[in-house]
């Protein structure tokens, strides 16, 4: 018994194995991650529409729009936009980072600036933040921290450290022409919290060569690290990216 148990264990073993190395091949010949550079068009434009609910505005609709340049495999550059109207938010982002790419994993060094108008409020949000994302053909892994400073009137306020994490897994590898996946994260496009954490389903479907179609259903309770986490917001998105 112990013996045919030893053997089933070492014919596992070799199984994961040999799954690893075709991984391993597979992903050394294929960009992957979450600017996904095909390593032939350096330009990506993205816009998706958004819907959804939270306690405090009701119901919200927007849009996005977003244009990035691979300067290299390895270099990158962005710059977002968006509206959310029911919440009167307003916003715009640069970034920039470096792909690290060892074995089958890409690391992914990220800075960000960002600022919110909350017009409802008359409030103005300036948001650093600074990131680092490896990533692997079936999930990814990211930490950071950011410096978000808020203003309202004459009243100021500053949040110096807050901790960025995110974790998200996808039931195909990523250079797939669909996947499904599932996510955590204290931040989104547009925002970088404490410990509010949203949770989600993504997936992306390739329509052609330069153009992929993607969505995200998410949901985002308060207090979400505590016993007493209540329904914040619920909110979707569905999107289209052209790349040449």
């Amino acid at each position: 018994m112990r013996l045919r148990t030893l053997l089933i264990s070492a014919t596992i073993t070799v199984f994961i194995c040999l799954m690893l190395s075709v991984s391993t091949l597979q992903a050394q010949n294929a960009y992957t991650g979450v600017h996904k550079y095909d390593g032939e068009h350096k330009n990506e434009v993205a816009g998706y529409l958004m819907a959804g609910h939270n306690i405090v505005s009701g119901g919200f609709g927007g849009l996005e729009v977003s244009y990035q340049r691979h300067f290299t495999d390895r270099w990158h550059a962005s710059v977002d936009v968006q509206a959310q109207f029911g919440k009167q938010l307003y916003s715009n982002a640069l970034r920039g980072g470096y792909r690290l790419p060892i074995g089958w994993s890409d690391f992914y060094f990220d800075g960000k600036v960002m600022y919110n108008r909350y017009n409802r409020w008359n409030t103005n949000e300036t948001v650093g933040n600074l990131s680092l994302t490896w990533e692997m053909p079936y999930f990814y892994l990211r930490v950071g921290e950011s410096y978000i400073h808020f203003k309202t009137l004459d009243f100021g306020y500053t949040e110096p450290l807050t901790f960025t994490f995110g974790f998200g897994a996808q039931i195909r590898p990523r250079w797939n022409s669909w996947n499904l996946g599932l996510f955590f994260r204290n931040y989104d496009d547009f925002y970088y919290e404490n410990w509010n954490i949203n949770w989600g389903l993504n997936f992306y479907a390739t329509i052609t060569q330069q153009m992929q179609l993607f969505g995200e259903f998410n949901i985002r309770p308060a207090g979400s690290m505590s016993q007493l986490a209540s329904k914040y917001e619920t909110s979707g998105k569905l999107g289209l990216k052209y790349v040449w």
